[in-house]
């Protein structure tokens, strides 16, 4: 049965992918009218509208640059981003570390401060420590002993568009005035692509000494970037082995869908979550809409 649903999720977000491709082409092709990331042989990236071409080079204009000429030969490929330059303001994913509630395997950048909000309900601070290590905690925003985490993640960057991770987390639930759920998370994360357009896969396991929560946990998450100041994300959970409630619910996994509004220093999340589990036999799910705001802090 659960290999059944691991099916499911495997569809969604292949689903997902098809529709959010990047349309490319090589020079010497008709291109589409609106703004492209250039990608170089060297590895850089130049965004720019394209203007002409001729039999050796390309000539685009930039909103730093200005004009700029480039060789036909120093192209590799050119990734419609979409929209015009003149068509609003373009800000970049500021949050590339976050899906919605679990990390990619971006670190945060040194010495930076993050604050996120979901539903004012629950309230979340992100420090970066050093290049390679940060740590964070989620809490209830009213009563954080009846929610609380602490986390802690490890990343480096192995090529220009990969990054790796592990992430540990310590979450604590009440769920009476006697009884506090210790639960353990910890999970290694592999992220491929850029801030605006990447794949996120991680896996890893949770513990639990009362044995409610010990599952092996699988997230997929996908992000691109639509318009200048709009990102497509998708992130979905897949949970392996005991449930978190067997004899009740059996949770099998989490599927969520939604839009980033990006802005200069803070974005808005948008979101449908999708729980997918099983009670008394039937599979069961319960749409929930998440909103989320987040900030950046200080420099």
């Amino acid at each position: 049965m659960k290999l059944f649903y691991l099916s499911v999720f495997l569809v969604f977000w292949g689903i997902s992918s098809s529709w959010s491709q990047d349309v490319y082409y090589e020079p010497g092709q008709a291109h589409i009218p609106g703004t492209y990331d250039f990608v170089l042989k060297n590895g850089n990236i130049i965004r720019g509208q394209f203007v002409r071409r001729d039999s050796v080079s390309y000539l685009i204009r930039t909103k730093k640059e200005g004009d700029q000429l480039l060789p036909i030969h120093d192209i590799l490929r050119a990734d419609l981003v979409g929209g015009t330059l003149r068509s609003g303001p373009d800000f970049p994913n500021g949050f590339p570390f976050r899906l919605y509630f679990m990390p990619t395997a971006y670190n945060l950048e040194k010495r930076s401060l993050y604050f996120q909000s979901s539903y004012v309900l629950f309230s979340r601070l992100d420090v970066g420590i050093t290049k390679h290590w940060s740590v964070g905690t989620t809490f209830q925003t009213l009563s954080p002993q009846n929610f609380h985490t602490v986390s802690t993640k490890l990343g480096t960057r192995l090529t220009s568009r990969s990054h790796i991770a592990l992430n540990m987390q310590y979450i604590g639930i009440r769920l009476n005035e006697r009884l506090l759920t210790k639960i353990g998370l910890a999970q290694g994360i592999v992220t491929v692509g850029n801030s605006d357009r990447n794949i996120t896969v991680g896996a890893g396991v949770t513990f639990s000494r009362q044995g409610i929560a010990s599952s092996g946990v699988v997230t997929i998450g996908y992000v691109r970037k639509i318009t200048p100041d709009l990102t497509f994300i998708s992130q979905n959970n897949i949970l392996v082995g005991d449930a978190i409630e067997p004899q009740y619910t059996y949770l099998t996994g989490l599927s969520s869908a939604g839009l980033r509004f990006n802005r200069r220093r803070h974005a808005f999340d948008t979101a449908l979550l999708l729980p997918i589990y099983i009670n008394d036999g039937l599979v069961r799910t319960s749409p929930v809409p998440y909103l989320s705001y987040m900030v950046r802090i200080g420099k």
